[in-house]
């Protein structure tokens, strides 16, 4: 027996599944697989057939539950497990659990530099650790936008982090109080990413261990976020904002497009595009482009329709009675969002995801871009918060020139090409952006809010979780009532995604608390940061 016990500790470990990783892996892993989770490959349910064709950017053309409403419980589930947990196995995909790991491990890190005295290793400790609070909150602001409120101080109190034991059953906390720490945690990564470390860039996918370029999203996404409770709590968002705003030195922000939080993929399997991916790996065709955005296109003579769009196969495919010198006259047609199912148009029929989406393998998912902060502070003049330079006009039309720069410089690096309607030309950024600034009507219903909401909307093509959170926040633009379906046709757009079956079982009293107020699973009692707003219909 005693044998049996020699050098056990030893014995039990498996070199495959290694106790402890080194921070810097477990970043890498977690900044992948959590923007897949939002948008990538592995987690496109979330944005394809969630929060983007909820928030009307897509449409589908088949498979059309999700447009009427009614989700896949298996679907919803998968989602909230990828979050928390990731998933283990060969695919080794991580969650939310694996950052938390990563912070201690850093921690752990700089506390023996500290006893050292080693200047440089606390240095580059504190940025790497303030890097991972950013990838924090942006994670966890997502999570809760969809869902409201949700498991979050007691979400990974683990042995293995420390606590007594591990707690399967963890509370869910307010809205509220979540944003509260995600404000306590931006300013402490903004602290920490100005301590002159660096990091590695292996470990960094996003900004290849530019350290200034996470401080820059820090403050911007603690804009983003002020300016997300600012219907709920005003002086909350005044007070932060005004803070951001008047100190840039302190507080340093985007100051053009190459400051763009983005994942580029490699383009080979199975790091690709998603709208890619969706298309051509799994061979579907379930998407169009929705005709809400292609009417606020056309609306301003917006030459991004040749971007966010593609032509309908049958006005450029070649008939066959058609005369030898035919020429095809491109037609951008949307697709109706949650149309009955006898009405599902054909596939040659509607606009499909454009050509520098669903054709480009190696293309791109966004965090945010400078483009947004610019159209937060629009909105910021227009509520007179202190320290915003510029007039609500003026930033749109920085906004608006931002995201034309930034698409035109795409469609070129990607070789993409655009197709315009007969008569059109598109010409540069610049020229293509006057346009459509010069043709904006600042008095329409909704006013000038409408317009900053309506702008800001397109410029985050693609970014489903952001545009879903502005639609339920400001209730613009005004989207399509859905008519098909037999579920939950008339009841509007959700006010959330639904929690998953599996927490009725695995948690229920705390599930069961954060759902007074819910009904049908997803309307009653609204998000906390859109429970003022009422979404508008066409």
């Amino acid at each position: 027996m005693t044998s049996c016990f020699k050098n056990f500790d030893e014995l039990r470990e498996n070199p495959n599944y290694p106790s402890t990783v080194e921070p810097e892996s477990l970043f890498a892993n977690v900044l992948y697989t959590n923007t897949g989770s939002f948008y990538g490959a592995q987690g496109q349910y979330f944005n394809l057939t969630g929060a983007g064709l909820w928030a009307q950017q897509f449409a589908k053309i088949q498979y059309i539950d999700e447009d009427w409403y009614q989700y896949r419980a298996s679907v919803m589930d998968e989602k909230w497990k990828r979050m928390y947990s990731g998933i283990s196995g060969t695919s080794n995909l991580a969650g939310l659990y694996d950052l938390e790991l990563a912070l201690a491990e850093v921690r752990k890190r700089k506390a023996v530099y500290e006893e050292e005295g080693n200047a440089q290793g606390i240095a580059d400790a504190k940025v790497l650790e303030g890097a991972m609070l950013v990838a924090k909150v942006y994670f966890f602001s997502v999570t809760t936008d969809v869902w409201g409120d949700i498991p979050y101080s007691e979400a990974f109190q683990t042995i293995d982090l420390g606590f007594d034991q591990t707690n399967f059953q963890p509370k869910y906390d307010a809205q509220k109080e979540i944003y509260d720490d995600f404000f306590v945690l931006l300013e402490d990564a903004n602290t920490l990413l100005s301590s002159n470390g660096s990091i590695d860039s292996g470990a960094d996918i996003i900004y290849r261990g530019n350290a200034a370029r996470w401080r820059m999203l820090a403050n911007s996404l603690a804009a983003r976020l002020y300016t997300r409770i600012s219907k709920v709590d005003a002086a909350k968002s005044r007070t932060g904002l005004t803070k951001l705003f008047s100190d840039k030195g302190t507080y340093p922000m985007f100051s053009s497009n190459e400051d763009d939080a983005e994942l580029v993929y490699l383009g080979s399997q199975p790091y690709m595009q998603p709208i890619y991916y969706n298309a051509y790996i799994d061979n579907r065709n379930d998407f169009a482009i929705s005709t809400t955005i292609i009417e606020l296109l056309k609306e301003n003579d917006d030459k991004r329709l040749y971007i966010f769009a593609q032509p309908t196969r049958a006005s450029m495919t070649k008939p066959e009675d058609a005369e030898e010198d035919w020429i095809p006259s491109p037609e951008y047609i949307g697709q109706e969002n949650g149309v009955p199912a006898a009405e599902a148009p054909g596939f040659t029929e509607v606009s499909m995801i454009g050509n520098l989406y669903r054709e480009q393998p190696a293309g791109k998912s966004f965090w945010m871009t400078f483009s947004e902060l610019k159209f937060i502070e629009a909105e910021a003049a227009l509520n007179g918060i202190s320290g915003v330079s510029g007039t609500p006009e003026s930033l749109v039309a920085e906004g608006i020139e931002a995201s034309f720069t930034k698409q035109y410089a795409d469609i070129e690096a990607y070789a993409a090409p655009v197709y315009p309607i007969d008569g059109d030309v598109v010409s540069d950024p610049y020229s293509d952006a006057a346009i459509v600034i010069n043709n904006l009507d600042w008095s329409k219903n909704g006013g000038k809010e409408r317009v900053i909401a309506e702008q800001k909307y397109l410029s985050n093509f693609t970014n489903g979780p952001e545009v879903f959170a502005e639609l339920r926040r400001t209730g613009w633009p005004a989207i399509s009532e859905i008519r098909g379906g037999t579920v939950y046709q008339g009841k509007g757009l959700p006010n959330r995604f639904p929690y998953p079956f599996s927490e009725q079982t695995t948690n229920s009293a705390n599930w069961s608390a954060a759902s007074q107020g819910i009904n049908d699973t997803m309307y009653g009692k609204k998000i906390w940061f859109a429970e003022n707003t009422s979404v508008n219909y066409k």
